[in-house]
């Protein structure tokens, strides 16, 4: 009798066995950024300050980062700009890449305009031109 327990008690466990638990995607602990470098190195030769956001009196979405080479070298980037709507949905296709030529040590600044007044927010990738 006492041995029935033990073996009742393994087959219990093995039934409960045949049901697997779904594999969960792992949480990116990285929220979406406005602003992306692709290299830890254009994030160290370059300065970038609040983008500044405003409507203009189409409704259009206009974005203006500042950015600056902080070194002393000219750094030629590009930069694609994602526009999307309130609900986090892209609006249209990436704008770009263009390229922007950064003067040593000088700030200077890009502008964008959405191509939608649907346009609520915005990503910008940098990376060295090509």
């Amino acid at each position: 009798m006492t041995r029935l327990v033990p073996i009742s008690m393994l087959i219990l466990m093995l039934a409960g066995c045949g049901v697997r638990a779904p594999i969960e995607p792992r949480a990116d602990p990285y929220l979406p950024k406005q602003i992306h470098m692709d290299s830890q190195r254009l994030r160290k030769d370059t300065a970038v300050g609040t983008p500044i956001v405003a409507r203009d009196q189409s409704g259009l979405l206009v974005v203006t980062v500042p950015i600056r080479s902080a070194i002393n070298k000219t750094l030629y980037v590009d930069y694609t700009v994602t526009f999307f709507d309130r609900n986090g949905n892209p609006i249209g296709n990436k704008l770009g890449p263009f390229t922007k030529t950064l003067d040593p040590n000088t700030p200077d600044s890009i502008t964008v305009n959405s191509t939608s007044p649907q346009a609520a927010d915005f990503q910008i990738s940098f990376r060295y031109a090509r």
